[in-house]
């Protein structure tokens, strides 16, 4: 059975979720201590990002096909979860926070939640272990196609803009909602690009090995990356390397924090091989960690809008 956690409150504060072992969802402070009460027996957990605005979590469960939905202000266990279901491999999650929608990849199809859960909004097929990526400002989707396709969806599901770029298999996707711009990530072929609204490349970057978990800050447009799965690596809005900061051993997945900054890294291996998160600052100093087991997906509330 799913238990709440202790502590229940609709505000967001900043806390940082995590998905340890696939299988358990943590709630870190932005102290960077835990709370002492978890999401456990999850199989195969992907990805658990929260909605800045209400702090709503949307979870991705990808072995059971479900997403689930945990509303922390909600103080009736049973009504705390709500589960979506036949999102086949449900796995990447982008939440809208000007209305709370959820947009879900799944193994070969996206769809798009109503904020309570309850309908579904959009439903995009024909397309290949897609990571989604919504723009607030607009409510447009960018989804990825690891067959080589970038493709940029309008509110009601309906296709705006195709990726011009040549890509092998772009598994990565963020947007600053500022722009408009996409930057997309082929860590098979060690490319970055830097896509405009329409679908035109305006940059691409080949310099940087096997780049991963790209996040726009929106406040300044920088773009905060992984390399190799041990690098930081900071981008100006035109591309610029700014910071590369040796970061960890098995980096498999970072956010930004709009407000501060900073960036939460989950490092599988961590110091003591069992895994661990770690948060550094805006200019790239540790200031702390937590040995979180095996974490593979962070997720702070990052929105132009706060």
């Amino acid at each position: 059975m799913l238990l709440p956690l202790t502590q229940s409150y609709g505000e967001y504060n900043g806390e940082c979720w995590v998905v340890s072992a696939g299988d358990t969802i943590y709630k870190l402070l932005p102290s960077g201590n835990a709370d002492p009460s978890v999401i456990p027996g999850l199989t195969q957990a992907q990805a658990a990002e929260v909605d800045p605005k209400t702090g709503v979590v949307w979870i991705s469960v990808s072995a059971a096909n479900t997403v689930l939905r945990y509303d922390p202000a909600e103080t009736d266990p049973n009504a705390a979860f709500k589960t979506i279901p036949n999102i086949t491999g449900a796995r990447s999650i982008s939440i809208n926070p000007s209305d709370g929608t959820a947009w879900i990849g799944g193994l070969d199809n996206v769809k798009k939640i109503s904020a309570d859960g309850a309908q579904v909004l959009v439903n995009i097929t024909g397309v290949h272990e897609p990571e989604v990526c919504v723009n607030p400002t607009d409510g447009s989707c960018w989804v990825t196609d690891s067959r080589g396709a970038v493709t940029r969806y309008d509110v009601n599901g309906v296709v705006a803009a195709t990726g011009q770029s040549e890509l092998k298999e772009p598994k990565f996707v963020t947007v600053n909602p500022k722009t408009g711009n996409a930057w997309v990530a082929d860590s098979q072929a060690s490319v970055l690009v830097k896509l405009g609204p329409n679908g035109q490349e305006l940059l691409r970057i080949t310099d940087i090995p096997k780049p991963t978990s790209p996040h726009v800050n929106a406040q300044d447009g920088s773009v905060w990356l992984v390399s190799s799965a041990s690098m930081l690596v900071k981008l100006s809005p035109s591309g610029q390397k700014t910071m590369e900061i040796p970061a960890g051993m098995a980096i498999l997945a970072i956010s930004v924090d709009g407000k501060d900054g900073g960036i939460w890294v989950a490092d599988q291996l961590g110091s003591t091989f069992q895994g661990e998160v770690a948060k550094f600052s805006a200019a790239g100093q540790k200031l702390f960690t937590n040995p979180i087991p095996m974490p593979s997906y962070v997720s702070v509330g990052n929105w132009a809008g706060q």
